[in-house]
This record gives C-alpha cells, sequence and structure tokens, in this order.
C-alpha cells in the first residue's frame, strides 16, 4: 500500500520510523525543517512548504495518509481536499505518544478503518474507530464489497442498506455460484416481503479475465468497441472485469496498450513458451494463427494464463474484425467473510 506519513514533531519520530519499515507499507516519511536535524538517520522527505501545502500535492498519490499529529491539525490540512467515498484515499491519525490511532476518512472503500487497527497493533496503541456498522460490530455493505474483492454498482444504495444493518433491520444477503457453489450467478432476482419499501446494493466482483488477441495496427476504439461488444451480449458489468491479458506479441501494440489504458484496467502478457504449454487444450485454434505468430491460439490461452485457473470460460473465442475475445470467470470465494 502506497503510505504518506507526516511527522512535525520530535516526539512522533519514533512512531514515524515503526510505520515506515512496517513490510506492509511502501511508505514515504514527510517531516517539517524545524526537526529535520533530529531526523539524520531517516529516509524521509523534508517538507519546503507547510504540511496543508505538501498535503495539497500529495492527496490523490497515496493510497494512505498517516499523520502523528492532534486530529485537529489533520482535519485543516485535509479540509476541501475530500472528493466522494469510492475516490478518496485513506486517513489515519496517531498522537505522538501513541496512546491513540484514529480513523479518520474512508474507513470502509479507502480501507482506513483495516488500517487503524493494523496500526493500533504495531505502535501498541488503541484503535478508534467511529463508523457506525463497526461501533455496532455490524459489517456494512461497502465493507462486505472491499472484502470480496469487489466494487459497488450504486454508494446510495450501498448507504440505505447499510443503514437498515446498522438499525438492527434483516437484510439478505445472496450470493452466486461461485461464491456459496449453491445457486448461479444471476440475472435476475424475486424478492418476497410485505415490506412497501426495499433497498437493494449489487456488489459487482472483480472477477473477470479477458482475452485479447489482435492484428498488428489495430486502432483504439476498434478494441474498446470489441471489449464492450462482448460485455454486452454476456450480460457483464464492466466493474466486473480484473484485467487483460495477451501474448508477449503484442507488448508494444499501441491500440491494445491506450485501450487497456483508458478502461482503467492491468493489461499482462504470456510468453510463448507459456501459451506452447497449453497446445492441444485450447478448444479454438487456428492454423492460420500457427502460421503467424508460432501460437495457434492467443486469447483464449491467455485468459486462462492469467486467472486463478479455477472458473470456467463464458466464451471461448468471439470473432470481431481482425480482433478476438475470450472471456474466463474466475471462481469467487468468500471464505473470509
Amino acid at each position: 500500500m502506497k503510505t504518506a506519513v507526516y511527522c512535525v514533531s520530535k516526539n512522533a519520530l519514533k512512531l514515524a520510523e515503526i510505520i515506515k519499515t512496517d513490510k506492509r507499507y511502501n511508505t514515504d516519511l514527510y517531516i517539517s525543517k524545524r526537526i529535520s536535524e533530529y531526523a539524520e538517520n531517516l529516509d524521509c522527505i523534508v517538507m519546503q512548504g507547510t504540511l496543508k501545502e505538501t498535503v495539497n500535492e500529495t492527496f490523490n498519490v497515496y493510497d494512505l495518509h498517516v499523520f502523528i499529529t492532534a486530529a485537529g491539525i489533520a482535519v485543516r490540512v485535509i479540509d476541501g481536499l475530500p472528493d466522494s467515498k469510492d475516490k478518496d484515499p485513506a486517513i489515519v491519525v496517531a498522537d505522538e505518544q501513541g496512546n491513540f490511532v484514529i480513523s479518520l476518512l474512508s474507513g470502509h472503500l479507502g480501507g482506513a478503518n483495516e488500517e487503524c487497527r493494523y496500526l493500533a497493533g504495531i505502535l501498541g496503541s488503541i484503535p478508534v474507530i467511529t463508523t457506525a456498522s463497526d461501533a455496532g460490530g455490524k459489517i456494512a455493505v461497502d465493507t462486505l464489497s472491499q472484502k470480496l474483492d469487489a466494487g459497488l454498482a450504486d454508494l446510495e444504495g450501498a448507504k440505505k442498506v447499510t443503514a437498515l444493518i446498522v438499525n438492527g433491520e434483516k437484510v439478505k444477503l445472496i450470493l452466486p455460484e461461485n461464491i456459496t457453489q449453491k445457486d448461479e450467478n444471476v440475472s435476475g432476482a424475486i424478492i418476497v416481503s410485505n415490506r412497501k419499501n426495499i433497498e437493494i446494493s449489487k456488489i459487482i466482483p472483480k472477477n473477470i479475465i479477458l482475452g485479447v488477441g489482435c492484428k498488428k495496427d489495430t486502432e483504439k476504439a476498434e478494441i474498446l468497441h470489441a471489449v464492450n461488444d462482448a460485455l454486452e451480449k454476456y450480460n457483464l458489468e464492466p466493474g466486473s472485469v480484473k484485467k487483460g491479458a495477451s501474448a508477449w506479441l503484442k507488448k508494444d501494440e499501441k491500440g491494445l496498450l491506450e485501450a487497456f489504458s483508458e478502461l482503467g484496467k492491468e493489461l499482462v502478457f504470456f510468453s510463448k513458451e507459456e501459451i506452447l504449454e497449453l497446445e492441444g487444450k485450447i478448444h479454438k485454434e487456428s492454423e492460420f494463427v500457427k502460421a503467424q505468430t508460432g501460437v495457434s491460439a492467443v486469447s483464449e490461452p491467455c485468459a486462462y494464463l492469467a486467472s486463478g485457473k479455477n472458473g470456467k470460460f463464458i466464451a471461448e473465442k468471439l470473432i470481431y474484425k481482425g480482433i478476438t475475445i475470450s472471456i474466463y470467470e474466475e471462481a469467487y470465494g468468500a471464505e473470509e467473510i
């Protein structure tokens, strides 16, 4: 986790050093000029401006910000910077004596509550978490989505359903086959209830792998069209895509790289040797592709190789103009819920 730690007092340096050396975090330590003489043996960044000026520049750069200051200082420093709970980084505050660690912002989706507990553990502090669901020993919808490594389809819906949970109302959790091993991934649901208004929130698992093959110099727009059409054809949420995968030959394919950059999805590549290991095991092989590349298929084996290899193909090979798309659905575990 990319982490920034802010330290403006001599007493706080000891705590900052503990956090910086912890392997859980990839930490940059920011200190004020006036305490720089006490930090000669620490790998740190001396702030040239004020703490607020520094955080204005770093706020969206890090996943987690840890202020070893009074909570009021942190509140004033981040004033005006938070945008929305699905985008904001986690903000945690520790007092310089290490008595308390406070989850201040983005407790659920940003992970501040979890990091608050972890930091309290390594610092010997008391964690302070004030989100209603956590305080009441109940799980919020956005926390559940985090545990599933999934995304929320609707923040407002999640908020309303979490409110029901916090207020002691009964809420049913409907899980697909690849979590429960009982029911199939559904396109619809029937809810039997005598309640006039029922709040519903959908969690989108990130378990779809897209294998992609394409001709040289295929345009970004063509690849995006193929990907979006394939997802639409099989009624799949764009947010369910975990990553894309292709062959070593496409590592510098501009259109492909730009398309997945625009989609905001990781794109991985596999070598000829890795793909050849699946030769004869792939359903849609092509002698033409074999003659051109040395392997008889690209999109399908790459989708499989990029997966956890514990699911199934939704689409083995979809053919577009100069583009092939394979869709692999990973099995989805919920043991930690």
